[in-house]
């Protein structure tokens, strides 16, 4: 999300503001952002099967004559060029279908012929079929749903224009990863107000939704101003993708790792921005780390190293952010607290995943490394390496 700010200077050191664009990053229609799987249709198998067998009017293999040109006849009967050129009819030699010089397509080879063959998505009532496709590369073809069935072509707008395309396909992909959105509704006025974001009456799209039973709804915001920085509608989509997967990222981390965003403790992840600041905030508004240096949502690729290497650099211990023991200036707050028992908050990011039990609870001093007690023995297993994000991420 990309914050606008009040005009006042902040009294704190920030994050230093990078501008991203997807433009670096692969198209859409090569982005794994649904996942619909193409297949070959009928009339391709046919073909890629009598392409492993002889031609009916020579009665040579396909495999023996790899170079020689083939011809694709509407009815998808496939033979040596030379063949239908020597035969010279109008129709096909086995189906008898009319086949004319200029409904016959010429492929310089077999290969050439296969990526060209149409394919048709695998999901029930897709609306996109005959998308182009290699089905012989060995790689998984993907089915450019959603954004070919999208109204409004173009970067312009692109979030505004396809709203409500865009709620249905993110209430489709939240629930395919077993989150069930309670409310999402697209507002052009809507308005943020916390420490790091102010956002005033912005086109934005909001996604209520319900974590965990009996806690207080996540809520995650969509800004245009954040997806519509691109030049393709390709790129837009891709700035959508990437942010939905951020948020899915740290919905996970929150579900496996909870000790990182465990707010009594000496070191834990405070917000996160994905747009404006690229960083990850840690205990408060004055430290960070760069996000797409951890988590680069383009490839779904997170390190654990390069989250360990980077608050190394800030003069963090790695093994604190995964201590699970009350910090000292935590359990004193508590003591003094006219509330009787602190409650735990939940994790306050500035990109989208806002909670609605914070209020206006009093916030202990900032913790600063110099700050940190010694690590503990109560603390939670510490990972390292590459996190394994195929499983919750698109």
């Amino acid at each position: 999300m990309n914050n606008i700010s009040t005009g006042t200077e902040p009294k704190y050191a920030m994050p230093e503001t990078k501008a991203h664009t997807s433009e670096s990053t692969s198209p859409a229609n090569n982005a794994n952002f649904k996942g619909h799987q193409l297949q070959a249709t009928k009339s391709s198998r046919r073909v890629e099967a009598a392409l492993q067998g002889k031609c009916s009017i020579c009665l040579d293999l396909f495999t023996n004559t790899e170079i020689k040109p083939l011809s694709l006849l509407p009815c998808f009967h496939v033979y040596h060029s030379e063949c239908v050129t020597k035969l010279n009819k109008q129709s096909c030699p086995e189906c008898r279908d009319h086949a004319s010089p200029s409904t016959i397509k010429i492929y310089q080879n077999s290969t050439s012929l296969r990526e060209d063959l149409p394919l048709e998505c695998a999901e029930n009532l897709c609306s996109v079929v005959g998308a182009n496709a290699s089905i012989s590369s060995g790689k998984k073809a993907l089915c450019p749903y959603p954004l070919a069935t999208f109204p409004y072509q173009a970067a312009e707008n692109f979030l505004e224009n396809n709203h409500a395309p865009i709620i249905e396909w993110l209430r489709e992909s939240f629930a395919e990863k077993k989150y069930k959105a309670t409310h999402v509704h697209y507002d052009e006025k809507y308005c943020v107000t916390t420490r790091l974001v102010h956002l005033h009456e912005k086109p934005a799209i909001v996604l209520f939704m319900q974590l965990k039973p009996n806690e207080p709804e996540g809520e995650f915001s969509y800004w245009a101003e954040d997806i519509n920085k691109a030049k393709t509608p390709e790129a837009a989509f891709t700035n959508l993708l990437e942010d939905m997967r951020t948020d899915l990222l740290f919905i996970s981390l929150k579900k496996t790792h909870p000790a990182i965003f465990d707010l009594s403790t000496d070191l834990y992840i405070y917000h996160y921005d994905l747009w404006k600041y690229n960083a990850i905030f840690i205990n408060d508004e004055h430290n960070s780390v760069p996000l797409r240096t951890i988590f680069d949502p383009s490839t779904k690729s997170f390190s654990w190293d390069r989250l360990k290497q980077e608050l190394e650099k800030k003069g963090f211990e790695y093994k604190k952010l995964f201590e699970t023991t009350p910090s000292e200036k935590f359990l004193a707050f508590n003591q003094s607290s006219r509330m009787g028992a602190f409650e735990r908050w939940e994790v306050d990011t500035v990109d989208d995943f806002h909670s609605n039990s914070r209020g206006e609870t009093a916030v202990p001093d900032c913790i600063t490394p110099s700050s940190q007690r010694p690590v503990s023995e109560s603390r939670s297993e510490i990972p390292s390496g590459d996190l394994d994000t195929d499983s919750f991420l698109f």
